[in-house]
């Protein structure tokens, strides 16, 4: 058996190194018929590239996916974006007669230091729109120490129908002959229509009267007493009515 096993060994050494010797032996062949036919040292910068099509191929195809890509977003976005516009819009639109109505809050009030823009409609309906009194003198007449002033917190329950349609013109364009001047622009007043609109609809905003007999917030009030529609023009409904204060 050790003869058996010494032979074998043998056997494969003997294999190994012939299989050794054949792939020197044609490495050598390889390289000498390959060094036959030799080939110019062109420098990488000047080797043959890609093929256009090869090249153009690639950049396709990621135009192509981006552009999927694209597609499918606008599609699942466009039509969440249009089912959710109304909402949006709802909010924008409350957002904006807040905004509105903190402006006319500031106008009503006085001028002070923290508030210097205030046109001082306090100074004669209150703090409050609770009314109060003014020194007046009449263009032809006594001087009044305390000339009475209505009240702003509830002037849209308390007015007539032909009046509640006029409350705007009021505070446009003023009474003659009493305290109240004329607030716009258009006749000599200091207010833009933009601030006339926050007055207002600060106005409303601060009613103490129920909704229900509210004029400024549903003019259809002012249709149901007056069938006949024997009044001036009716306010605005909605949440930005163009009434405002006398």
């Amino acid at each position: 058996m050790p003869l058996v096993a010494l032979s074998t060994l043998a056997i494969l050494g003997i294999a190994v190194a012939v299989a050794v010797g054949l792939a020197f032996v044609g490495g050598i062949i390889w390289q000498t018929m390959r060094g036959r036919e030799p080939k110019p040292d062109i420098p990488p910068g000047m080797r043959p590239g890609p093929a256009d099509e090869v090249l153009e191929r690639r950049m396709t195809e990621r135009h192509v996916g981006w552009s999927m890509l694209f597609i499918v977003m606008i599609a699942v976005w466009l039509p969440f974006y249009w089912l959710t516009e109304p909402t949006r819009n709802v909010a924008d639109e409350i957002e904006g007669i807040e905004r509105s109505v903190s402006r006319g809050e500031g106008w009503y009030a006085e001028a002070t230091d923290d508030n210097p823009t205030g046109f001082g409609c306090a100074r004669c309906h209150g703090a409050n729109a609770e009314g109060g009194t003014v020194a007046f003198t009449p263009p032809e007449g006594e001087p009044i120490p305390e000339y009475p002033v209505p009240p702003l917190n509830d002037v849209c329950g308390r007015l007539t129908i032909e009046e509640a349609g006029h409350i705007r013109d009021t505070i446009m364009q003023g009474r003659p002959g009493t305290p109240m001047p004329s607030w716009s622009i258009r006749f000599e007043g200091p207010m833009n229509d933009q601030q006339i609109q926050d007055l207002i609809r600060y106005i409303v905003s601060i009613q103490t009267i129920p909704d229900d007999q509210n004029l400024c917030l549903d003019p259809r009030l002012a249709e149901q007493e007056d069938p006949g529609g024997g009044g001036g023009p009716s306010p605005t409904p909605g949440p930005s009515p163009t009434v405002g204060a006398s």
